[in-house]
């Protein structure tokens, strides 16, 4: 066990260091990226829930708020959801460089290695992550009350959920691999609709509690539901652990069977295409 766990770690070190060994330099634009991405949408969120808004929650955190449009969530909650977004948005909508397999011929090393495909993936996955987690999120996270952010989560159910987000994205990105070796010709196009569709589904952007004719109270059964929008409610206090965690796991036992049968039948196919 001690050997195995060595040999993830190692492949996790090789990660980080591939992410910074031209020099933190090369990750301030990423960390640029973030923040131009987070200011607009936090300025969004005053004005839609600013006076003359109407959350429509029970927290008691925006109380008194005028009648007007109902948007489900309060101010505050709706800077935090944005704001947790971008600092775990690697964890929450999961990554990998399994996609560029097609061009380079990666898979060719993963099967040499003394370690199962799926572990390797992970690891150095959770590697390239280390970076930004600890340039842009850690520092994000220690200012986060000056800005009137709340960081501590409404219950410690958000840490399994992290947890499960995570591994469903893992399965997700082995389950559309699979996809891109069947349509091997348009892949980046595969990859386009991919990042699209859980963009738009698994609700990290827009929070479903905010979608109007109550499409929030079926939007988090659908698989892509317990990706970034279950951690970040449970964060908030707009979901239920009761409903959030049972989803998530059941989700990540489907998508993982999935991913483990498809991908094992398609280890031919890969083979063939030059993997």
């Amino acid at each position: 066990m001690e050997l195995h766990a060595k040999k993830y770690l190692a492949t996790a070190r090789t990660a980080l260091r591939g992410q910074t060994n031209g020099g933190i330099v090369y990750i301030l634009p990423n960390i640029a990226l973030k923040i131009v991405y987070l200011v607009p949408l936090m300025f969004i969120w005053r004005l839609i829930a600013g006076p003359g808004a109407s959350t429509g929650v029970e927290t008691g955190l925006n109380p008194g708020a005028p009648s007007g449009v109902e948007i489900g969530m309060s101010l505050t909650q709706l800077l935090t959801y944005t704001y947790m977004h971008a600092l775990l948005t690697d964890m929450l909508n999961v990554h990998t460089y399994m996609t560029d397999w097609d061009f380079d011929s990666k898979s060719t090393a993963l099967f040499t290695r003394p370690m199962p495909v799926f572990g390797q993936v992970i690891a150095r996955t959770a590697g390239d992550w280390a970076p930004m987690l600890l340039m842009f999120s850690l520092p994000m996270a220690i200012i986060a009350p000056l800005l009137g952010i709340q960081i501590i989560p409404r219950t410690l159910w958000v840490l399994p959920s992290i947890i499960l987000c995570a591994s469903l994205g893992f399965a997700f990105e082995f389950c559309f691999f699979c996809v891109t070796l069947r349509v091997r010709n348009v892949s980046w196009l595969t990859n386009v609709i991919r990042t699209a569709v859980i963009s738009v589904f698994s609700g990290a952007v827009i929070p479903f509690k905010i979608l109007p004719f109550g499409m929030d109270k079926w939007m988090g059964y659908q698989p892509f539901g317990s990706l970034g929008a279950a951690p970040l409610s449970l964060h908030v206090g707009t979901a239920n652990p009761a409903t959030i965690i049972p989803m998530q796991v059941f989700w990540n036992v489907v998508f993982w069977s999935v991913a483990i049968v498809w991908f094992g039948r398609s280890r031919e196919r890969l083979v063939s295409f030059g993997g």
